[in-house]
């Protein structure tokens, strides 16, 4: 029996989340990564802050979704062994967390992401806050075609819990 995703999420982020700084692109030892970077938001006017939870697996379900479609510059399909990685961490970066490790043919393979229980699941929980990053990006090798995370073609979803945090003594 296959486990479903997690259904409690109330919040998605997505590349047109107001939560999404934008794009990134690094180079370094001979492979490039590109992809989105998203940042918790700030305290509300109440001073109030806010956090982001990611679930993962449990006995009861998989995990909250990550979905995912990259192209290139061309509008071809990100070949299946570039490496994806969706991380948290502090804006000094510590307190790093891996969400998800993989490649991208993974999701290529699921036909539609969007299908009930299809899509692939967070493989770690975190639970992000006030200053954190988080970002989701692939990993090609230096000289290969760039996946495109501005085409209109790439996308990205993360079903997550968005909560506004209020703690009281």
């Amino acid at each position: 029996m296959t486990l479903s995703l997690y259904e409690d999420f109330n919040y998605t982020l997505s590349r047109e989340s107001l939560e999404t700084r934008g794009e990134f692109q690094e180079a370094g030892e001979g492979k490039v990564s590109v992809g989105w970077e998203i940042l918790v938001p700030p305290p509300g006017p109440d001073g109030v802050p806010y956090q982001l939870i990611f679930v993962g697996p449990t006995s009861e379900h998989r995990g909250c979704a990550v979905r995912l479609r990259l192209v290139d510059g061309q509008g071809a399909p990100v070949a299946d062994d570039a490496e994806v990685m969706l991380e948290t961490y502090y804006r000094t970066g510590s307190e790093r967390t891996v969400m998800f490790q993989g490649r991208y043919g993974d999701f290529a393979a699921i036909a539609d992401q969007q299908a009930p229980d299809a899509a692939l699941a967070v493989q770690k929980r975190a639970e992000p806050g006030e200053d954190y990053v988080i970002r989701f990006g692939v990993t090609v090798p230096e000289g290969s075609p760039l996946p495109d995370p501005e085409a209109d073609e790439s996308y990205f979803e993360l079903e997550c819990v968005k909560l506004w945090w209020n703690e009281t003594a």
